[in-house]
């Protein structure tokens, strides 16, 4: 069983639910369930596009999201080139 945290942007809202299932699929219906049932938490925020609608979802590692913040210099490239040139 995984964890998911879902978010959802619309008309300057943050909308907010966690949901436990075993794969993607069964996540996203988790989080339509959650919506029907009030299990989620609200929270104004700046961000609106008034004819759109952000849903995204991540799998969360012991119940916490993983952010890594580190510093590098100037000019250092991070990862590899999706698209070259010859």
């Amino acid at each position: 069983m995984k964890q998911y945290l879902f978010s959802a942007r619309a008309a300057r809202l943050l909308i907010r639910s966690t949901v436990n299932a075993a794969n993607d699929e069964e996540a996203q219906n988790g989080f339509v369930k959650n919506l029907n049932e009030g299990k989620f938490s609200v929270q104004e925020e700046n961000l609106y596009t008034p004819r759109l609608v952000f849903v995204t979802y991540e799998e969360l590692g012991n119940g916490t999201t993983k952010v890594d913040i580190g510093e590098t210099s100037v000019g250092v490239q991070v990862g590899t080139t999706g698209v070259g040139t010859r």
